[in-house]
């Protein structure tokens, strides 16, 4: 996730915003706002060093200063820059250990000014607290759920653990079958941290103004400024390409791509952005059917994403059976004695009839979301039910009680089971 630390990224998250700077984004795995900067509250700084770790033990993810919580609302922050790098990092590495590396940005948004803090994904995971706070506990390891930064759970660090073993076990046999490839006769190893290239019979420094400018490129670089050009002779494998997508991916593409039926970013890409989120239960066969995939292929293409997690497998037994979709219809009641049951059942008759639905507030909203786990096929048109969920999205998105935006997620990916999977 480091393309967060990109303008490109920046840009296009926050193009979001409406007309009153209310962002229309939520927090997630790898996205946390606040509306102040305050390094010298010793219980601020702290709950941000915890997500920090957060962030580091999970796929890394980022602090934005300046951004008020319900609703997101950017108002900008003052004196980012007046706290040193070296202040955090002293504190951070008083609470954790390993060290985690960060890095930190400002950003310009419709003349105010947004702080980024970074988080970078952290090699030797997990980082532990070695030291109590007034947010943190010694020997605690904290994992990003969803927009929550809790203590880890006995199951997600065995795979934390897992997971770091493998990635070591991968760079290994890579670096193995290049020195096999290549001929350990003219393998030479650079070491990043210290500059030295070691061969079989030399050891040869390069120069620290050199080091930061090494990069993997395609053909050549063009010489600027006086600054070294560096020619590869012969063709680079695919799979050693630096790849920069066009378009970033949000969570929220998925739902307006659904609900209004448009393409912000391939298909494909889409697929592979689902593929990496935390939970499987996305509507996703709307674009198997836009790429004209039967349940065969379907299953084939997702098996050739060379992405890791369990989330493409899950992918893969929805298609074979959807089993949460099936479980979830009549998922709220409807009787007259319960609660909210008579609510949801008027929603559930004007969207039978097309009528008009009262969304205004957040908990018309949530009432409405409620009644689409209460629609049959072919008792309502799914283009009117898709305009109420684009209204809703419009009108109330993030929502400020945070579960509706679970229940906003799942009532699409159902409304998606409907229609392209159920009616199949």
């Amino acid at each position: 996730m480091t393309e967060i630390l990109t303008d490109d990224w920046l840009e296009n998250f926050f193009a979001a915003a409406d007309e009153l700077n209310i962002l229309k984004r939520r927090e997630s795995h790898c996205i946390e706002f606040k509306g102040k900067f305050e390094w010298s509250s010793e219980k601020a700084r702290a709950n941000y060093c915890k997500s920090l770790c957060a962030f580091s033990n999970n796929k890394g993810g980022a602090l934005i200063f300046g951004v008020e919580d319900s609703p997101h609302k950017i108002i900008g922050i003052e004196d980012y820059e007046k706290t040193d790098d070296a202040d955090i990092t002293n504190y951070i590495n008083e609470l954790f250990t390993p060290s985690i590396n960060f890095e930190r940005k400002e950003f310009k948004f419709r003349g105010m000014t947004l702080g980024i803090l970074y988080a970078f994904k952290n090699k030797n995971r997990p980082i532990i607290c070695n030291k109590d706070s007034s947010k943190t506990s010694s020997s605690d390891i904290y994992y990003r759920y969803g927009a929550k930064s809790s203590k880890i759970k006995a199951g997600d660090l065995i795979k934390l653990i897992e997971e770091v073993k493998k990635e070591e076990s991968e760079r290994w046999i890579k670096l193995l079958e290049n020195i096999g490839e290549i001929g350990i006769e003219n393998t030479h190893l650079l070491n990043s941290m210290s500059g030295e290239i070691i061969s079989e019979n030399n050891t040869f420094l390069l120069d620290e103004t050199l080091l930061g400018q090494i990069k993997i490129i395609d053909r050549y670089s063009i010489q600027k400024d006086g600054e070294p050009a560096v020619k590869i002779i012969g063709n680079i494998p695919e799979l050693a390409r630096v790849i920069k997508t066009n378009t970033n991916i949000y969570e929220e593409d998925i739902y307006k791509s659904y609900l209004n039926d448009i393409s912000i970013a391939t298909n494909e890409d889409l697929l592979k952005f689902i593929c990496q989120k935390n939970t499987a239960y996305y509507p996703f066969y709307f674009l198997l059917r836009r790429l004209e995939l039967n349940k065969k292929e379907s299953i084939k293409f997702l098996e050739d994403i060379k992405i890791r997690g369990s989330v493409r497998k899950s992918l893969i037994e929805r298609i074979k059976k959807d089993t949460k979709s099936i479980n979830y219809k009549n998922r709220f009641t409807i009787a007259s004695n319960s609660q909210y049951g008579a609510d949801r059942k008027k929603v559930l008759e004007k969207f039978i009839e097309s009528a008009d639905i009262n969304i205004e507030s957040e908990d018309n909203a949530k009432r409405t979301l409620e009644a689409t786990f209460r629609l049959e096929n072919g008792e309502f048109e799914f283009s009117y039910v898709k305009k109420v969920l684009c209204q809703i999205f419009e009108k109330h998105y993030p929502f400020q009680n945070g579960s509706v935006n679970y229940l906003f997620r799942d009532s699409i990916t159902y409304l998606d089971y409907l229609e392209n999977k159920a009616s199949r």
